[in-house]
């Protein structure tokens, strides 16, 4: 049986992973919208998302960004980790800057991660272009998880639902994602589209 299918076993170490890519690829978003699924938000963070919102949509993404200078200028500079349990598993992530100047915060993440999810925005790729050029960032990352030995690395093609025809687009992008990890000897555990 899947070892995340199990029942919780609180004496079972956390899964520690962290959320990679370039700038804007929806790291923090993805990881908010972890928190608010799992309800791992305190009633005074959603309380003070709601009012900030202002009867727009909240945005998840502000939930990890610790730091004043990060809050002012809408990016992450530091790793912030934020913590979460299912019913099934303890999980640690890590949201690592996509910046590039910030690489070396992601590689600290990195070095304790169980797995990493390179996000892929899939908006900011020429999914007609033949080959697919992905983000430097985007390889960037995903090389440097697989020279710290991260377990399992996962590309997540995100903003799916930004663009016409994703069907073909993810495709495009996956195939592209299994080039460049086969050129690079990256064993990819996942795809998944978001």
């Amino acid at each position: 049986m899947n070892s995340l299918l199990q029942p919780l076993n609180l004496n079972h170490r956390a899964l520690r992973f962290l959320t990679a890519g370039s700038v804007d690829d929806g790291k923090s978003t993805l990881i908010g919208r972890l928190l608010y699924d799992s309800r791992a938000i305190l009633a005074d963070q959603l309380d003070t998302l709601e009012k900030r919102a202002a009867g727009q949509p909240i945005d998840l993404s502000l939930l990890t960004d610790g730091l004043e200078a990060e809050r002012e200028q809408g990016i992450t500079i530091d790793v912030a980790y934020r913590y979460f349990a299912t019913k099934h598993r303890k999980f640690i992530i890590a949201d690592a800057p996509g910046h590039e100047q910030y690489t070396r915060n992601m590689v600290t993440a990195a070095a304790g991660s169980d797995a990493a999810v390179v996000l892929v925005d899939i908006t900011k790729l020429n999914t007609s272009e033949q080959p697919l050029v992905l983000l430097p960032q985007t390889r960037r990352h995903a090389l440097l998880a697989h020279l710290l030995r991260v377990p399992g690395i996962v590309f997540a093609i995100n903003k799916l639902d930004a663009i016409e025809n994703p069907g073909p687009a993810y495709e495009a992008v996956s195939k592209a994602l299994l080039a460049f990890a086969e050129q690079a000897g990256i064993e990819v555990a996942a795809i998944v589209p978001v």
